[in-house]
């Protein structure tokens, strides 16, 4: 109980645990989601594999690169970050307006198609923002950390990404649970809002943060 204390009474902590645990709420659903509308509307589940699977961790490492080299050369924390976040919104957006467009009369994922490419360029895409936001919000989080007493700071951090974690586990879990029950399309609009909020807490952010 005294080191759960000493840990919370690091400036900055309540916000930024905050801002982990939800930081990815609708991206991580949408993720889970995405790809299997993708197969209940005729993407083979090989190609599939191959985007979702090899290209997502390429394109979310490059993400991840140039997070880390923006940093490096001297990007402010927070702008940088309100400013991924913003694109991170923007792609899931594009991607909200494909779910709905999938359920059109006449629209067609056959090989080859417009349709096809622009969903599976989608996937990419939302796989590279989401790694240039999780480095640029790891960055956050040490940052944070180094304000904490030296005996704590490995603690401090574990939490943090205990909570970051849990974040990311929790929508991808629950996001099957809340497409049976509210149907893709309404349950995209809420991934939209969730992704949209962490733009929002920004405006909260303490200037241990900055």
């Amino acid at each position: 109980a005294h080191l759960l204390r000493d840990v919370l009474a690091v400036p900055g902590t309540l916000w930024t645990a905050g801002f982990v645990l939800t930081y990815k709420l609708g991206e991580q659903g949408a993720s889970s989601l995405f790809p299997l509308l993708l197969l209940d509307h005729g993407v083979s589940a090989p190609e599939l594999g191959l985007w979702n699977g090899v290209g997502a961790v390429v394109c979310s490492i490059a993400g991840s690169s140039l997070g880390g080299t923006l940093l490096a050369k001297h990007w402010e924390l927070l702008p940088l970050l309100r400013s991924v976040l913003r694109l991170r919104f923007g792609g899931l957006a594009c991607q909200t307006a494909l779910v709905f467009h999938l359920d059109t009369l006449g629209a067609s994922m056959g090989p080859g198609t417009i349709l096809r490419g622009s969903a599976l360029l989608s996937l990419c895409l939302q796989h590279f923002l989401g790694g240039l936001v999780t480095t640029v919000t790891f960055t956050g989080m040490m940052r944070c950390s180094q304000l904490a007493p030296r005996a704590l700071q490995a603690t401090h951090y574990s939490l943090l990404a205990t909570l970051e974690l849990l974040g990311k586990l929790l929508l991808g879990a629950l996001a099957g649970g809340l497409a049976d029950g509210l149907g893709p399309h309404p349950c995209f609009f809420l991934l939209l809002i969730l992704s949209a909020l962490p733009v929002l807490y920004l405006g909260l952010a303490p200037s241990t943060f900055l």
